[in-house]
Order: structure tokens, then sequence, then C-alpha cells
């Protein structure tokens, strides 16, 4: 399979979703059109993607409506960083995960991008 996801029809990574969002994430959201409001939740000093009806606000019930501009933690899923063991893993919720590999190439992408959401945070926290 090429993309299982899509050709299976899965969309839990979709559902009730904590994804993070950078600056660069939110500004190329926004160059689609969309409020911040929209789409922005604050958590904790983080910025997440909202939930409409169970699922990413972007999601329309059968598929992404900014695929082509989805947040970068959403083109490396189901590959997640552990906070715990400080390293790149699969999501073991991902359904599909047994057609996605970790490349050394998604483990510098994920940790810039967890270095990143973690500078942008401390960040606005000291604002």
């Amino acid at each position: 399979m090429e993309n299982c996801c899509i050709e299976t029809k899965c969309i839990e990574c979709c559902k009730e979703t904590n994804m993070l969002l950078s600056y660069q994430d939110i500004e190329r959201i926004k160059k689609l059109g969309y409020d911040d409001a929209f789409f922005i939740k604050r958590h904790h000093g983080w910025l997440q993607l909202k939930n409409k009806n169970g699922r990413c606000v972007f999601h329309n019930g059968t598929k992404c409506t900014i695929y082509e501009n989805r947040p970068e933690g959403c083109t490396l899923y189901p590959v997640v960083y552990n906070a715990i063991t400080k390293s790149a893993i699969l999501d073991a919720e991902c359904p599909q995960q047994k057609c996605f590999s970790i490349s050394k190439e998604k483990i510098k992408q994920l940790i810039a991008l967890v270095s990143t959401l973690e500078q942008e945070r401390m960040q606005r926290r000291k604002k």
C-alpha cells in the first residue's frame, strides 16, 4: 500500500487530536485564509489544533481539507516523540503503524520540531 491510511480510510489520528502547532504551521494555515480563532487552542502554553465534532477542525469526516498544508507533526505521524525515553517511536495508538517505519531523516525532523515547539512555548511563557 502506498498510503495505507488513505486506502483504508483510517482517520484515527484526526480524532480528538492534541496536535501541537509551530508558528510556521500557523502561518502556513493562515495563508490559506483561516483565522487563528478557528483552529488554534491554547493549552498550558502549547498551541494545538482545535477539535470540532470529535475530530480535527480541518477534517470534514472524509478527508483533511488542508492535507497539503497540514502541520508538520501531522506529516510525521505516526512517528512521535516519547518524552520519557527522549526518542522517536511509532504511536502505539495508530491502527496503521505497521505500514510505517522510523527513518533517520524522520528522527532528525522530529527532534528539530520538538525543539522548535519547546522554544516557542518558553518564549510565550516569558511574555
